[in-house]
């Protein structure tokens, strides 16, 4: 990615500068008092970014100035929530609080004028931010690009919400709130319409040589643009330059205390391209392979150069330079074999551990990343680089290799306020923005898009997803009577949301309570498409069998068998639970129908010969035996019954 040619920005008389213009938030007195001397911070968000892969980029050179601040620096992993969604995660990072407590629970909202749903806005969170903290210090801040922050706040410095690349073409005039101040939004908007203009073919054919023109702008116009590997490259390029943009040139002209810089894109390459990615997986086409397999490399490769300038303007203002991921990816060994475009599982790409670093005056150099802390210590470490009090309320101590934290305490609360801009609704950004959210897996394409008529006459917002993800929250902290009120919230609003029904059948199945009710809620996410739902089927039902319950077993899958009878595990299972019973003939059955919808499945096969073989029919038995070995050869149990026939 070719360094953007610096542009001035161009700064009010309403900005706050250090030479002593009046702050356009103005400090708390006693938040100054207790404030030290601390070091101005660059921090950039990576989503998504995993020290697996990274490490891999950086001994092979494809990432040298991350290899450089690596061994220069101090950082580790960092463990992130449950569940690892980036709206939760960043707020909780920013807060340091727990999403229960910051209220940002979901990607989405429902619109309380429209109730129709829309990406989640600033206005639901309940808890003071870094930006908020710092601003009542006095500090000057930059916010760029972060989820959740429009409508923009109000700081001591600039917000350029993330929903600024939503509104590019759906709005002739910007909604309120896009950039704080809004005398820099129209600033902002040029550099977004510049560098949308100057993304074209050249830029693509760095990443995909063999594009053509006519390829190229058949993909460009595509009302999904997150729908086809092309048309989301260039989105992702375009974002990433925007954001990076206006965050650099802030930075040079501004000098401010705090800045936040995040980018998606390392998430979002990602869950587009990470199935095309080496080794090939066996369900990718070699020619998808060959087409998409190098992008990762050539994108990362850009972020490192981004990482570069981000170092030399650290240094330049003495600024301690700070890298952060929300989780990490799946991008080589335990990659899920379902697309990542799969109705909601974009989160099962995620790993658990994250990335965090530390780089410039006074961070002792600790190489390859041997530290270990949890994301809920990110502010915790914020406050203490800048030289702010924390509060008891915020988790901590801070990261290993950052300064230790003040003394001093402040209630950052007492003075915080959630935006109270009126938000209208915004139909066509708003639903491109959902479209972009279902394209990467993390909103499922039956969820509702309008709020039931009992929500909003009631005037909730929340979303069924909102109450699901709580739910998790509320059972990995060993809350299992709240999580259960949770997870039937979400239900009472989307009764046949897949993943709410799973979660709450797990829950009631671990608790050792109503099974019949546990089964019916597995069955019903099964019959909504959870794409794990079989594999929870298979393993309840052994659990069952197990516990010498073979007949729930049995009952189990023939539900499921007629739920839905284009899976061929089902017909699988229920065929062996009818051998354990005795009912060679049914399994038979079964066993046929498996091979009928999967039959370039070795066990398929093998199982259909032990159904012939309980029959007595030796002949049709070696026959499927034969068919089984042709598909895997290697099944020494199944070379053993031949010898036997």
């Amino acid at each position: 990615m070719a360094v953007a040619p610096a542009i001035l920005w161009v700064v009010s008389r309403e900005r706050v500068s250090h030479s002593g213009t009046p702050p356009l938030v103005p400090p708390r007195p006693e938040v100054a008092a207790l404030a030290r001397a601390g070091r101005p911070v660059i921090f950039v968000g990576l989503d998504g970014a995993d020290w697996e892969l990274l490490d891999e980029y950086a001994a092979s050179g494809v990432m040298p100035n991350l290899a450089a601040l690596v061994a220069e620096g101090a950082g580790g992993e960092l463990e992130t929530i449950q569940p690892p969604l980036s709206p939760l995660v960043w707020t909780t990072m920013m807060t340091g609080v727990s999403p229960l407590a910051h209220g940002i629970l979901d990607f989405t909202r429902f619109n309380p004028q429209s109730g129709q749903k829309e990406p989640i806005t600033s206005d639901e969170r309940r808890e003071p931010a870094i930006w908020n903290m710092a601003s009542a210090a006095g500090k000057r801040v930059g916010v760029l690009g972060l989820w959740a922050t429009y409508p923009a706040e109000p700081v001591n410095g600039l917000v350029v919400s993330d929903r600024l690349f939503s509104f590019l073409f759906e709005e002739k005039e910007p909604p309120p709130g896009v950039v704080f101040p809004a005398s820099q939004e129209t600033r902002a908007r040029e550099v977004l319409r510049r560098v949308e203009e100057s993304v074209g073919l050249a830029d693509m054919r760095a990443f995909l040589p063999w594009l053509g023109e006519a390829e190229y702008r058949q993909h460009v116009t595509s009302d999904d643009p997150y729908g086809h590997p092309i048309s989301a490259l260039r989105r992702i390029l375009v974002e990433t330059r925007v954001y990076d943009e206006l965050a650099r040139t802030f930075l040079a002209s501004d000098r401010p205390d705090l800045a936040i810089v995040y980018l998606e894109g390392t998430d979002t390459i990602g869950h587009v391209f990470a199935p095309y990615a080496p080794p090939r997986q066996a369900g990718i086409a070699v020619e998808d392979y060959e087409r998409y397999h190098a992008v990762p490399d050539i994108y990362f490769r850009q972020v490192d150069s981004l990482l570069g300038e981000y170092r030399r303007l650290a240094r330049a203002a003495g600024a301690i330079l700070m890298i952060a991921s929300d989780h990490g990816f799946a991008w080589r060994q335990g990659r899920p074999t379902l697309s990542s475009f799969a109705i909601s599982t974009a989160a099962k790409w995620h790993r658990k551990t994250g990335i965090y670093l530390l780089w410039g005056p006074g961070i002792v150099p600790a190489p390859a990343h041997p530290q270990r802390g949890k994301v809920t210590q990110v502010c915790a470490t914020l406050l203490a680089l800048l030289g702010l009090p924390s509060a008891g309320y915020i988790a901590g101590p801070p990261l290993p290799g950052a300064p230790a934290p003040l003394t001093a305490r402040f209630d950052y609360r007492v003075s915080f306020q959630p935006s109270s801009v009126a938000l209208a609704s915004h139909p066509r950004a708003d639903a491109q923005a959902i479209e972009k959210l279902r394209a990467l897996g993390y909103v499922g394409a039956a969820e509702a898009l309008s709020a039931p008529e009992a929500a909003r006459v009631a005037g909730s917002r929340r979303t069924a997803g909102s109450y699901n993800n709580e739910g998790l929250i509320l059972k990995d902290e060993g809350k299992p009577e709240q999580a259960i009120t949770a997870f039937e919230s979400a239900l009472r609003l989307d009764k046949n949301l897949a993943s709410a029904l799973w979660n709450l059948s797990d829950l009631l199945f671990a608790q050792n309570r109503d099974f019949d009710r546990s089964d019916d809620l597995l069955l019903r996410a099964f019959a909504n498409g959870m794409p794990e739902a079989p594999r929870f089927l298979v393993g309840r039902a052994i659990g069952y069998q197990r516990a010498n319950q073979v007949e729930r077993s049995l009952k189990l899958m023939s539900r499921a068998a007629v739920a839905r009878p284009d899976e061929p595990e089902v017909w699988l299972f229920q065929g062996r639970y009818r051998v354990e019973k005795g009912d060679c003939r049914g399994a038979l059955g079964d066993f046929q129908k498996a091979v009928r919808l999967s039959p370039k499945n070795p066990a398929a096969h093998a199982s259909e010969g032990l159904a012939r073989l309980c029959m007595g029919d030796r002949v049709g038995a070696r026959e499927s035996f034969e068919r089984s070995l042709q598909l895997d050869p290697v099944q020494p149990k199944l070379l053993e019954y031949l010898t036997k026939l």
